[in-house]
């Protein structure tokens, strides 16, 4: 599946004004290009049921993420009603604001048809120039997209689940259905067997690689080496098995008895994949939501502190934050981790995230109904010397929020927040739309 491809089909009755249904087209496909969507289109207008659905059909083996179907005329109903039963995957329904080409009205009757039949699709009304109309069918495009390359995607669970967080778990069959994602449980012996068994070379090689890139490193040399016995051992695993997405278990067993896995969670985040803490399912979940939507990299953290005169939020975390989100990874420290919290130690990251505008978001559920709560704001990079209110050797997000603390704090159903880089909660909001999840959004 490409990403931000979309089908276009245009449809018109041979009795009507087939020049304006023209026109609406090919104008059409020049606002969508010159707005860097891929578009996959048919060269001419469709009148007929059976066309339609055979042209749809081929654009969704094209990899379409969704199909907008232009109204370029008054149409045959049946012709949209049909093609949208037969052909599963997300159409938007797309009339122009012109009056000699009477497409309002065609849009009225499909839309209502559609309505009436239950059918899931997205109705939209203007012309190709309008400046509001285009970002408004953008972020359809964009959430069709998060939609489809969630789907089909292997989330790997390593360890199971850590003793009293309920809302780390999730039904597997719920997520499937929903979401597309197939999880898949991995045991935490596999990794440490790998990570036992990996060449003493190599880890030698990654260490004065990755050592090398970060500020201050003050860890012991056992820590130095497990920690990057488990990074090599968990990317082992996940790239061999195809797995974009994980949800690592870290206490107690190994954290207690080899090493945390924070510096290697970081360092895949960095590298593409979606590693969340604590076998949080639903923290990796809206990870990779969240990364699709921004097109940028995502943090797993936990929710710290919220003051609401101030309206800033601090998420915190145990070391796993991704290390490109600091300034840069010579302003990332390298710390053992608290003795509290690992017998066997580990390697944390010390940073704070670099000032940048942010979308932060987390997925919940209510007797057993998705939901998600979901805002904007703006990161601040902090000095160092702030992180004792908190834990002096790991890394910190300060927000400034852009919604109701009150409503937020109402709405945090997790110790766990996601935040990822640039605005996108309108794509957020669509996606929500088209997966039917409860979206609570505090700025609302």
């Amino acid at each position: 599946m490409e990403k931000n491809k979309v089908g276009v089909i245009a449809l018109s009755l041979p009795r009507e004004r087939t020049d304006l249904a023209e026109k609406f087209h090919t104008d059409a496909l020049a606002s969508l290009k010159s707005n860097g969507f891929e578009v996959c289109s048919h060269e001419n207008l469709i009148f007929e049921t059976d066309k339609c659905i055979k042209v749809a059909s081929e654009m969704k083996a094209k990899g379409v993420s969704s199909i907008l179907l232009l109204l370029g005329t008054w149409v045959y109903t049946p012709v949209v009603i049909d093609t949208v039963r037969e052909v599963k995957i997300p159409f938007g329904i797309w009339a122009e604001d012109n009056p000699s080409s009477f497409s309002l009205t065609a849009g009225g009757i499909v839309h209502g048809s559609l309505d009436e039949l239950g059918m899931s699709h997205r109705f939209f009304y203007g012309s190709p120039d309008s400046p509001d109309l285009m970002k408004e069918i953008s972020t359809y495009i964009k959430a069709t997209s998060c939609v489809a390359q969630l789907d089909g995607q292997k989330l790997c669970v390593v360890g199971g689940r850590v003793p009293g967080m309920y809302t780390t778990m999730a039904d597997i069959i719920q997520v499937k259905k929903i979401f597309g994602v197939e999880i898949v449980h991995v045991d935490s012996l596999r990794i440490y067997l790998e990570a036992k068994k990996a060449n003493p070379e190599k880890i030698e090689k990654l260490k004065k690689t990755i050592l090398s890139q970060f500020g201050k490193v003050d860890l012991h040399e056992q820590v130095i080496d497990r920690s990057l016995r488990l990074y090599f051992a968990l990317k082992k695993v996940l790239s061999e098995e195809g797995y974009k997405i994980a949800a690592v278990k870290c206490m107690d067993e190994m954290i207690n008895n080899y090493a945390s896995f924070c510096l290697a969670n970081s360092l895949l985040n960095d590298e593409g994949f979606t590693v969340s803490c604590e076998g949080d399912i639903y923290g990796a979940l809206t990870m990779q939501i969240l990364k699709e939507a921004s097109g940028s990299i995502a943090l797993f953290g936990d929710v710290n502190h919220i003051d609401q005169q101030k309206k800033t939020l601090r998420i915190v975390n145990c070391g796993s934050m991704p290390s490109l989100m600091a300034e840069s990874r010579k302003d990332v420290d390298l710390a053992n981790q608290y003795e509290y919290l690992s017998k066997a130690g580990g390697a944390t990251t010390v940073f704070a995230i670099k000032d940048s505008p942010v979308t932060g978001a987390r997925l919940f559920r209510i007797s057993g109904k998705y939901g998600m709560v979901a805002f904007e704001g703006a990161t601040f990079k902090q000095p160092k010397e702030k992180f004792k209110d908190a834990r002096e050797y790991w890394p910190h997000a300060f927000v400034r929020l852009e919604c109701s603390t009150a409503v937020l704090v109402q709405n945090l159903r997790s110790n766990h927040m996601h935040l990822a880089f640039g605005r996108c909660l309108n794509v957020i909001e669509e996606f929500c739309r088209l997966k039917d999840i409860d979206l609570l959004m505090p700025h609302k």
